[in-house]
């Protein structure tokens, strides 16, 4: 498996897409941050900032454009529209890489000559599996790398400063739900065998479309059958929108749901669970399926 695992990272490294996707992600990155500057400057609204100044801001990042200076790190990380699952961007990229590079084996017939022999294919499908969480967990810290790289080069300074271990913690749940995310289209992909539905389940799943569409049906069918409303509870697309920065993690959970939890062990779980689950079905479905 992990001969395998080497082999893919290095077409992937020597290969052009990889670099395309790291690329467009920095530069949304960094254009996304001066765009929030710029909105914060034409058409924030007056606020008392924390040290007793009058600040024009950005509302939903908490933004200063006269002072550049934002809430928190999170608070950015999540406003910027990259550095959290329920962006419709990163999600999408990833998954769209992801999709290209699993569908490549087909594409060329490699997957034929590699199932000679071999009856079991769970090592195969688990490096596919791991590979696709990987370009999940690189693309994300490109993101987050990015993101405080360009606020230190414009001077962008923070009114609360959050510990390393907590930012950390934000940054990682992140980083489990964009894996969520790109695995659940990575089982549609490699049970239905075409690159085709693959970049359309990464537009429909990376862009919250279909989480919206099942949160709409399971609101409207709970009204008949109320247990299905705990099924949204546990929605990834659900899920994101439990907390906006480091502060919300802690949060106990709405009405009572999960138990009353905090938001960031409601999040972890359904991360896992979502990732369990899409590995489990890939594997269950495609381990001694016929590959032609």
């Amino acid at each position: 498996m992990f001969n395998l695992l080497r082999s893919d990272l290095y077409r992937l490294v020597h290969g052009r897409k990889f670099w395309v996707v790291t690329a467009i992600i920095v530069l949304l990155t960094a254009g996304l941050l001066t765009i929030l500057i710029s909105l914060g400057a034409v058409t924030g609204s007056t606020q008392l900032g924390a040290d007793g100044t009058t600040v024009t801001t950005n509302t939903a990042a908490g933004l200063s454009a006269s002072a550049r200076e934002v809430d928190s790190h999170s608070a950015l990380l999540a406003a910027s529209g990259l550095g959290s699952p329920n962006s419709s961007v990163l999600p999408m990229l990833v998954s769209i890489l992801a999709v290209l590079a699993i569908m490549d084996d087909w594409d060329a017939g490699f997957i034929k000559n590699l199932a000679v022999g071999r009856r079991d294919r769970t090592p195969y499908l688990a490096e596919r599996l791991l590979l696709a969480a990987l370009l999940a967990v690189w693309n994300a810290a490109v993101t987050i790398s990015s993101l405080e790289l360009t606020c230190l080069a414009m001077g962008v300074r923070f009114r609360h400063a959050e510990s390393l271990g907590v930012y950390l913690g934000y940054c990682g749940l992140n980083v489990l739900g964009t894996i969520a995310f790109v695995l659940i289209v990575v089982a549609l992909t490699m049970t239905a065998r075409s690159k085709a539905l693959g970049i359309a389940a990464s537009v429909v799943v990376g862009t919250g479309m279909l989480g919206s569409l099942l949160t709409v049906a399971l609101s409207i069918m709970a009204m008949h059958i109320p247990w299905l409303m705990h099924v949204v509870f546990w929605l990834p697309s659900y899920n994101t929108k439990l907390y906006t920065d480091s502060i919300g993690l802690f949060a106990t959970t709405a009405n009572g749901v999960a138990l009353g939890m905090p938001a960031w062990a409601h999040a972890l779980i359904c991360y896992v669970g979502w990732i369990v689950l899409a590995s489990g079905a890939t594997l269950l479905v495609n381990s001694r399926r016929d590959v032609c």
